[in-house]
């Protein structure tokens, strides 16, 4: 039988005094639906075979995230915090910088 202190009452049941689990540490998705959007308007660009406004616009989501992650505090970041602000923001910028020099060096016209 377990103690009472382990949130049951006396008699075995759940009643008033039982403990409160401690909250869990989740962290909101606020900055991380700004960026949400990039990625749809990519994808909708490549549906409809327009490359380059596809990769200048997930480009462009990438390297504002990295904005987003420079200039909102910890706790509004959410899912953009991945790894420690440098190493996030450096990621975040070389990829961004990236998916635009592709689409503007590379042939991506429909063929």
């Amino acid at each position: 039988m377990s103690d009472p202190g382990a949130g049951e009452d006396e008699d075995g049941g759940w009643g008033a005094h039982a403990q409160r689990r401690p909250a869990l540490d989740t962290r909101p998705l606020s900055a991380w639906w700004v960026i949400f959007a990039g990625p749809v308007v990519g994808l909708l660009f490549v549906l409809t075979d327009h490359m380059l406004r596809a990769t200048v616009s997930l480009g462009g989501a990438l390297l504002l995230a990295a904005v987003l992650r420079v200039a909102l505090p910890g706790s509004g970041v959410g899912g953009i915090a991945v790894r420690g602000p440098v190493v996030d923001v450096v990621l975040l910028v070389l990829l961004g910088v990236a998916a635009r020099v592709s689409g503007f060096t590379l042939d991506l016209a429909a063929r």
